[in-house]
């Protein structure tokens, strides 16, 4: 695998489906992640959500770090002092390539603190079902402009501009402007 590829989450599940002798029916009933979307991401053809994935490693009684490539929080001591490497920083890009996250935050806050540097190429669009009851996401632009589509209205947010907004309902990201656009989104939820 290439120093800055994502890892094959998809086969790594489909794996573990297997090996807990799951059909995708099951595991999408155990998860609650639909049974289209658990088989577009064994395929290859889409790229989870870190809150995806939590379920789907919750439900496979493993350590998301494990699945992500990295060493599992069970057997590894935390050190004093840590840095993580550009290139050891997990991505996760959308099927079209239009929009990367690189996941910034550690693993072991996912179910309550997660955030991102994205990145979204002219015409990129990061689409959102709802999240967990009262998450909220926090957009600050970088560079570019970004239009934030939420509950009916739709907001833009250029450089330096910080949106805050309900993600417990669908939600768009998209970079309609004529230049690439870069911002850091935290999602917090209770």
């Amino acid at each position: 695998m290439a120093r800055n590829s994502p890892p094959d989450v998809g086969q790594k599940i489909k794996a573990l489906r297997a090996e807990r002798k799951l059909t995708l029916d099951g595991l999408a009933k155990k998860s609650g992640v639909s049974k289209s979307m658990l088989s577009q991401i064994e395929r290859g053809l889409t790229n989870p959500t870190l809150a995806t994935l939590w379920s789907l490693t919750q439900s496979l009684g493993i350590d998301i770090a494990s699945l992500l490539g990295g060493p599992s929080a069970e057997t590894e001591e935390a050190p004093a002092f840590d840095v993580v490497k550009s290139y050891q920083t997990p991505e996760i890009q959308s099927a079209d390539g239009k929009c990367v996250l690189r996941i910034l935050g550690p693993i072991d806050l996912v179910s309550h603190t997660e955030w991102y540097d994205m990145r979204l190429e002219v015409g990129g669009k990061l689409a959102s079902d709802g999240h967990g009851e009262g998450t909220v996401e926090h957009l600050t632009v970088l560079e570019g402009a970004l239009w934030v589509e939420n509950g009916g209205e739709e907001k833009v947010t250029e450089t330096g501009d910080t949106a805050r907004y309900a993600a417990d309902i669908p939600h768009v990201i998209e970079n309609r402007g004529n230049t690439a656009a870069r911002a850091l989104m935290m999602v917090i939820t209770p």
